[in-house]
């Protein structure tokens, strides 16, 4: 019983260094991105009561996700192209490097009380076909004040798995 263990530990820890190592590749025939700085304060982003950001699908290029402003603020943000992505590596968060240049217009987005918005993160262009690991797409926002909160900057974070 005990060599059963031992061996599911072993392979536990295998699959965690190779799946390391291939996040920290992150490379195809075709693109060569990397790991860049590690998210040293992952506290210092502030979340929303009432906000949301969840996964519905993914694949290695791809994640749709279902935006739900659940509060009585009006919410802004920069166009869905502006966010970021992080690839998890040994436990900790680190920013994913794009290939090459890119750019964003940054049309302001409103987000209405109560409003909900499906949208896919398409990550072919920007970052290359996603090895498999764990990964967390980053988008801010810009709360109104209302009458019971004050304004301010927020974070939604939505994690999935590449298989």
């Amino acid at each position: 019983m005990k060599r059963i263990g031992l061996v599911i530990l072993a392979a536990l820890i295998i699959s965690s260094l190779i799946s390391c190592d291939m996040i920290k590749k992150l490379t195809d025939k075709f693109n060569n991105a990397s790991l860049g700085d590690q998210i040293i304060d992952d506290g210092g982003r502030v979340s929303y009561e009432g906000a949301a950001m969840t996964a519905l699908s993914n694949t290695d290029t791809s994640l749709t996700v279902k935006i739900c402003n659940g509060t009585d603020s009006t919410w802004q943000s920069g166009n869905m192209r502006d966010y970021s992505l992080e690839a998890e590596c040994d436990g900790e968060w680190y920013e994913v490097r794009q290939i090459g240049e890119f750019a964003n217009t940054m049309e302001l987005m409103i987000f209405a009380p109560k409003e909900e918005l499906t949208h896919t993160f398409s990550f072919g262009e920007r970052y290359g076909k996603l090895t498999t690991g764990r990964y967390r797409v980053v988008k801010s926002f810009w709360a109104n004040a209302t009458e019971t909160r004050e304004a301010g900057e927020f974070y939604l974070i939505c994690e999935f798995t590449v298989k």
